[in-house]
């Protein structure tokens, strides 16, 4: 599972569906896999309520077919809370950024595409534009009685061409200069910076997370981060909850292919800081709120189960359950 979560996670942000597919063998080990979501072609639902998925359906050319008596087998592989049995092949759904109603979710990167093309484009010009900037051609002039002559001197001075560097003297008759392109690349930083803030807008990050501080120093910074932050708190919260429901399954399958019931146990999920700018708060403030809670649990003002509900909020930490042990992960 360590390994796993980065990929799952990957996957989710790259394409925004997660599927994961659940196979369990006689003996109660259960086997999870995650599905390419463009391996699947449609999602069935209830009729009267899209939130509950009832099968998953594979293209035609990449079905699955199991040996089992399921009417659905090679074609359909029904959800979790749906499949006949639970020894059976079940698959969850996990889906970000889903508009409400719809199936499908949608990437992170789907409002940027546009964006980071252009910006790719505007690169290459610019690479190619610099490229030209370093090109130049020699203009002569010279008095010459016919094109003949022209010619003949052309073909002379093609033939030894001067070299960079290289002292060049000529007569009152002829007279060199040299043609260069004007990229007039004044605005060219401006540019990129307007295509630069369209990307970071999009994502919902500040300008300094591409390497463009811009003007701001480091108060501004952590500010304009604060936002983003608590967007990656929500997002790993989503995907903490994910993973609780797929070893809540996992349990559940074990549990009846065993003929067993679910094991009674809880799974706490943990995850760690997005950020540890605001560390140092939070222990100010707990030290603070600790030495009036003390005194206040002395006069009788607040209990201890009080006591601990306050702290454990000044100190942003969920409050544990007293009355069982869980299992702990952190991811």
């Amino acid at each position: 599972m360590d390994l796993r979560v980065s990929e799952w996670c990957e996957e989710l942000s790259r394409s925004g569906n997660l599927f994961i597919l659940f196979s369990t063998d006689l003996e109660g080990m259960t086997y999870v896999r995650a599905i390419p979501a463009q391996l699947i072609e449609a999602l069935r639902t209830r009729p009267n309520d899209t939130e509950q998925i009832t099968a998953f359906e594979f293209k035609p050319q990449y079905q699955l077919r199991h040996e089992t008596d399921d009417p659905f087998s090679g074609q359909i592989i029904p959800a979790v809370d749906w499949q006949p049995s639970g020894s059976d092949p079940a698959m969850l759904h996990f889906a970000i950024n889903r508009p409400l109603g719809m199936l499908w979710g949608e990437p992170d990167l789907s409002p940027l595409l546009k964006w980071i093309s252009r910006y790719s484009n505007w690169l290459e010009d610019r690479a190619r534009l610099n490229r030209y900037r370093n090109s130049f051609l020699f203009v002569v002039r010279t008095r010459l009685s016919g094109e003949t002559q022209r010619l003949q001197r052309q073909r002379q001075l093609n033939a030894i061409p001067p070299e960079p560097g290289s002292i060049l003297v000529t007569g009152d008759q002829e007279e060199w200069s040299v043609l260069a392109p004007r990229l007039e690349s004044n605005e060219a930083n401006q540019d990129g910076l307007a295509l630069k803030k369209m990307i970071a807008a999009g994502a919902g990050i500040p300008l300094h997370y591409l390497a463009e501080p811009e003007s701001e120093n480091k108060a501004s910074a952590q500010s304009a981060g604060e936002s983003t932050c608590r967007h990656f708190e929500q997002r790993q919260r989503i995907f903490l909850e994910l993973i609780q429901m797929v070893l809540r399954q996992v349990l559940l399958r074990s549990g009846q292919a065993q003929l067993q019931p679910e094991a009674d146990c809880q799974i706490r999920m943990i995850g760690d800081d997005i950020s540890s700018a605001d560390n140092l708060t939070l222990s100010a403030a707990s030290l603070n709120i600790s030495r009036s809670l003390k005194e206040m649990h002395q006069l009788g003002i607040v209990d201890h189960a009080e006591l601990r509900r306050i702290l454990y909020r000044f100190m942003d930490e969920e409050l544990p359950d007293g009355n069982q042990r869980p299992f702990e992960t952190r991811s």
